[in-house]
């Protein structure tokens, strides 16, 4: 391998793992609700297997760049079984979601059956787990959240979408526009909210305490940040899905005031350009550069372990934690420190190591 650094394998927060392949395919142009809309449909027109090729791509690609535990919000469900036997370590999330069905109850019921027989035959092991991810505050109704949440328990794992775009924020303070019009066509007897934010609906509707990860975060106000510190919400900033659909600057400094943990992901291949945390590590560098290298290592590492309930046994080199490792090429001649050469990696790794397996071999 010649000279390597050694390094605790990144941890990606957030992925689609059945996007992969939709790179390209859902251009955006400026609207996002109509970006989510042309989703929807690129979504019902792919066959499971060509999911399942689209997960066994982004799982070979998210090796490749040092990731040794994924995040996966699953659509299809395909991931469950793909991951659990995968090698690397995983967390795949079963989306929910009932923006186009009139009774929640029926929902949650099928929910609960479907995630039955995946966790049957995706067994739950010392790599691989399970969670629930309500999509959004907006395409999950109250209904469907009070009663997912009175069923979940503490030890499950959630994520959710949350204040992510200008339309959400305004569907929550106005209860009008665009997105309202939208969830009034596909269900009239949608409950819209109005003077509030998604944060404090969530929080209303009793989720934020169960919340483990709060995917984006890119609006919201004083008291939403009071919210997700009370709760240790950990917060899941995309900064190349952020780019791509040109959202505002997303506030790390006051989240890091405010004593809220922020760790990164690298969302869909469908809003970015690679499954690579090393170039979302760059690109938040580019957009924070008072922060310095080490730190910014940490938000995949060190945080999101600490995140899924893992920070006593991985995101760092040391005795007693799991051996997911991967080394990249040693520059002698780099300037900066180490961190800042971790930082600057644009290929990919030496070898990846998981539980102590190796699952990418030096070359």
């Amino acid at each position: 391998m010649g000279d390597t650094i050694l390094l605790p394998g990144l941890i990606n927060a957030h992925c689609h793992l059945d996007f992969t392949s939709f790179k390209g395919k859902v251009p955006y142009r400026g609207n996002f609700r109509e970006w989510l809309r042309a989703m929807a449909g690129q979504i019902r027109q792919t066959p499971p297997a060509d999911f399942r090729k689209s997960i066994q791509k982004g799982i070979q690609d998210s090796l490749t760049y040092g990731t040794t535990t994924l995040c996966d919000i699953s659509t299809s469900g395909e991931s469950f079984p793909l991951l659990s036997r995968s090698g690397l370590r995983a967390v795949a999330f079963l989306e929910l979601l009932d923006v186009a069905q009139p009774d929640p109850k029926a929902v949650w019921k099928g929910f609960r059956e479907r995630l039955k027989l995946l966790i049957r035959d995706s067994k739950v092991s010392e790599t691989f787990k399970w969670g629930v991810s309500p999509h959004t505050p907006f395409t999950v109704s109250k209904e469907l959240l009070l009663l997912a949440g009175r069923h979940i328990g503490s030890r499950v794992l959630t994520t959710i979408h949350v204040a992510e775009s200008r339309d959400e924020a305004q569907f929550f303070k106005k209860g009008k526009g665009a997105m309202a019009e939208r969830m009034k066509t596909l269900n009239p007897d949608w409950n819209i909210p109005h003077g509030t934010t998604p944060v404090q609906y969530l929080n209303d509707c009793g989720w934020l305490p169960k919340l483990d990860l709060g995917i984006h975060l890119n609006l919201v106000n004083r008291q939403d940040l009071k919210l997700i510190a009370k709760n240790r919400v950990t917060v899941v900033h995309c900064p190349g899905s952020h780019a791509y659909f040109n959202h505002p600057s997303f506030g790390y400094r006051k989240m890091r005031r405010a004593g809220v943990s922020v760790c990164l992901g690298t969302d869909s291949l469908a809003s970015n350009q690679s499954l690579s945390l090393f170039r979302e590590m760059r690109l938040f560098q580019k957009a924070n550069p008072q922060i310095v290298a080490s730190e910014i290592l940490a938000m995949a590492t060190v945080k999101p372990a600490q995140a899924l309930g893992e920070g006593k046994h991985l995101g760092q080199v040391k005795p007693g934690y799991f051996a997911d490792l991967i080394g990249i090429p040693l520059k002698k001649k780099a300037p900066g420190n180490l961190y800042a050469q971790v930082i600057a990696n644009r290929g990919p790794v030496c070898f990846s190591m998981v539980n102590g397996e190796i699952r990418l071999r030096p070359v």
